[in-house]
């Protein structure tokens, strides 16, 4: 009450000698603009669910996700594209790029708009659009000029600069260094020198030893790049500068053999597993719980 009672009598005593100087301005602490990272805003120890996969997709080697929300994937061997329910992994019958599905070593799948694309590890662009289940698709494929010095394992779209990233696994000839190219989906645009990652970069988060993308994905909340490495079974999240900014390692084979990687609109992370030793699968992260949670 003494405490209450003086507060008023200081107040009133202002208001008779009329109005304060404003006091001294003390400048505001700047908050911290840099994002969370990958790690922080991921609970990777714990999914929320996982999902066996039939065998049509035993060797399923890309995920991405259509603007609409269809989760597509497919297997590395034959040219045919499964939409997958991301809340149950029913897989659909998938529809088959050109009158005959082709077979090439598929690595990667983006979507682009109403356009998708499959990479083939040496560098075979199959540029297709949607086909209803069982049905096929008009292909067009490209060579983009990179097979005599990438073995090509990842492929994501980038609509910030209306480009697709294509990871190396390995180059050639061996290089100490993660690679990653950009193809404009413009003609026109000239097409940047690759992306060089030194692996000294990824020593400070635990991966000195050496990095294998087998998959990628933007994240579509900071732009930043995200890799898995099945070799490796780790997960890693290149920011737009190409600094290497968080990274971990799956613990006990959670991830053997990960090959797909997507962002979902829920915000949810989803990551495909071929079937090593085993069924493929999906699995889903989200954010950590609440403390206190289950």
């Amino acid at each position: 009450m003494k405490i209450r009672l003086a507060l008023l009598a200081w107040a009133f005593a202002g208001q008779l000698r009329g109005p304060a100087q404003a006091p001294a301005q003390v400048p505001a602490e700047v908050p911290d603009s840099t994002p969370p990272t990958l790690v922080q805003r991921y609970d990777l120890e714990h999914r929320i669910a996982r999902f066996d996969l039939p065998g049509r997709l035993d060797e399923i080697s890309g995920l991405a996700f259509s603007a609409s929300g269809t989760l597509y994937g497919h297997e590395d061997e034959r040219g045919i594209v499964f939409s997958i329910d991301p809340t149950t992994g029913k897989v659909g019958r998938g529809f088959e790029l050109g009158s005959n599905a082709p077979r090439d070593d598929f690595e990667g799948i983006a979507v682009a708009g109403d356009r998708l694309f499959l990479i083939s590890s040496r560098g075979r662009l199959y540029e297709f659009r949607e086909a209803p289940q069982g049905g096929s698709s008009p292909v067009r494929v490209t060579d983009v000029g990179v097979g005599k010095t990438c073995e090509v394992e990842g492929l994501t779209y980038d609509p910030g600069s209306a480009s697709l990233l294509l990871a190396c696994k390995s180059v050639m000839p061996t290089a100490p260094e993660v690679r990653i190219h950009r193809i404009p989906l413009d003609p026109t645009t000239p097409v940047p020198p690759p992306q060089r990652i030194p692996l000294d970069a990824f020593a400070s988060v635990g991966l000195g030893g050496g990095v294998h993308p087998s998959g990628m994905d933007i994240d579509p909340s900071t732009g930043n790049l995200v890799l898995v490495a099945a070799r490796e079974e780790a997960i890693l999240e290149i920011d737009v500068r190409g600094r290497v900014v968080s990274a971990h390692r799956f613990t006990g084979h959670r991830h053997p053999q990960a090959e797909g990687i997507a962002f979902g609109p829920d915000g949810l992370l989803y990551i495909a597993d071929e079937g090593k030793n085993g069924k493929a699968r999906l699995t889903v992260y989200g954010p950590p719980m609440p403390e206190g949670g289950s």
